[in-house]
């Protein structure tokens, strides 16, 4: 291993991590990024299926969390 063959690895892995890096922001915006619903009425039923969604895990940790409180505290 030489000086010059380490300079080169570490330029070659930068690179990589760039790259990775990269598909890694494109796959997180694709995966956040909003709904284009074509017209209102789509934008009021993914705005209501999304704040029934949220309503359901609140209400499944509640109940996790009870269960979990009545099996230590019972």
């Amino acid at each position: 291993m030489t000086l010059e063959k380490i300079c080169q690895q570490k330029d070659e892995k930068l690179i990589e991590i760039r790259a990775s890096k990269q598909r890694i922001t494109e796959t997180a915006r694709q995966i956040f990024r909003p709904n284009e619903s074509e017209s209102k009425a789509n934008t009021l039923m993914d705005n209501f299926n999304s704040g029934v969604a949220i309503f359901n895990g609140i209400m499944t940790g509640f109940k996790i969390i009870k269960r979990i409180r009545n099996y230590f505290y019972h």
